[in-house]
């Protein structure tokens, strides 16, 4: 391990306020500094690989800690390292990407739908122009994106598929995997500004610790449980009638009883 790291691990500053798993799950295990220690601990041989892949999992990638740090150690880059390294002993396994759907419609315009909303049927009722549908099940393989190879075919793939498009995401999953792609796209909200709403740990405009509700990976895919109490956390804190801009937010709360409108929601509802 790394020296930053190492120093992260020693570090006096109490680092759980500024993490949204620590705050929301309220588990020692998950602030900064205690996965340091493991991770440190890991290489040096004094805890297992189980351990380790479990610390360095409970984690939605959002680089708060790197942000409040004094030292600016690259804290989320050696996370997602360990957990490539350490993929055979995650908690549960990662899937495998699933194969690429052909785009439907015309237009140099194209939303990628995530859910069977109509999103881009009504983003073309609102600009009056045709829009193209590129529907993913799995947010283009977010699942996977800390050991895809950026290289690889379904990576190429992507990027062909998207060339000379404007490509539309209100999927904060589709918008990570774009960004680590290369792949430029536009939010949904910065589009239309007039159905804005409170920003995910991706989106622009996001505030830590509280920025993220709990639905992004590795958190939700290796440790449901804790990513269910980071939702029922944020729902606590949030305010009546507050929306998000993100669909994964949208369906990981309701999957934890909060009801909470997103960005797709309030466009639908602008043109009913």
């Amino acid at each position: 391990m790394s020296h930053p790291v190492s120093t992260c691990a020693l570090c006096p500053r109490l680092c759980r306020p500024v993490c949204p798993v620590a705050v929301g799950s309220g588990r020692e295990a998950a602030v900064p500094t205690a996965i340091a220690s493991v991770l440190w601990d890991h290489a040096r041989g004094r805890v297992s690989d189980a351990l380790a892949a479990s610390a360095a999992s409970l984690c939605v990638d959002c680089g708060a800690c790197r942000s409040f740090c004094q030292l600016d150690a690259p804290f989320p880059d050696h996370l997602r390292g360990a957990r490539v390294a350490l993929a055979g002993a995650l908690p549960h396994a990662v899937p495998s990407p699933e194969p690429l759907r052909a785009l439907e419609g015309s237009g140099v315009t194209c939303v990628i739908e995530t859910d069977g909303r109509p999103f881009g049927d009504a983003l073309s009722q609102r600009l009056q122009r045709s829009v193209r549908r590129w529907r993913t099940g799995d947010a283009l393989g977010v699942a996977a994106i800390d050991g895809m190879d950026l290289k690889g075919p379904h990576a190429a793939q992507i990027r062909a598929q998207a060339s000379g498009l404007a490509l539309v995401v209100a999927h904060g999953g589709v918008a990570k995997v774009l960004s680590r792609l290369g792949v430029p796209f536009t939010w949904l909200h910065e589009l239309v500004p007039s159905i804005s709403g409170v920003a995910s740990c991706c989106a622009p405009g996001a505030a830590a610790p509280l920025g993220c509700c709990g639905g992004a990976g590795p958190l939700v895919v290796q440790h449901p449980a804790d990513a269910r109490r980071v939702a029922q956390a944020w729902a606590a804190r949030a305010e009546p009638g507050v929306r998000v801009v993100d669909a994964r937010c949208q369906a990981h709360l309701a999957a934890a009883g909060h009801a909470v409108p997103d960005a797709i929601d309030s466009l639908i509802a602008d043109l009913a």
